[in-house]
């Protein structure tokens, strides 16, 4: 079996920290996310957009923590906005039924605007 590889990247425009996630969010790469994600998603009143282009694949796990922290964001009066889903990840998250609670964008751009605008 290969090797699951994730690569996260974080840079700052205007206030907002985009974190680009490329490779497979799964059982292999999980505690990588959630290490890398944790710090800032526990800082109150912080804008973070999550780019989502480059991910390969995302688990019901990965799903799930996708949620815990929108509902974290929303808790600590912050933004989180996931954008670049494939539909593939669109579909997990429907049938999951959980639509209602994340919140997602077609691109980085649209996510900026909003969390901008905050």
């Amino acid at each position: 079996m290969p090797e699951s590889k994730l690569n996260l990247e974080a840079e700052e425009s205007n206030g907002v920290q985009v974190i680009h996630v490329n490779g497979p969010l799964d059982s292999m790469t999980f505690e990588q996310f959630k290490s890398f994600m944790e710090p800032r998603i526990t800082q109150s009143k912080s804008k973070i957009v999550l780019d989502c282009q480059g991910l390969s694949y995302v688990n019901s796990r990965g799903l799930t923590l996708l949620v815990r922290y929108q509902r974290a964001a929303k808790q600590e009066f912050s933004f989180l906005g996931i954008s670049g889903l494939n539909a593939r990840a669109q579909k997990g998250i429907k049938l999951l039924g959980m639509d209602r609670i994340v919140k997602w964008y077609p691109t980085v751009a649209e996510a900026l605007d909003v969390a901008s605008a905050m």
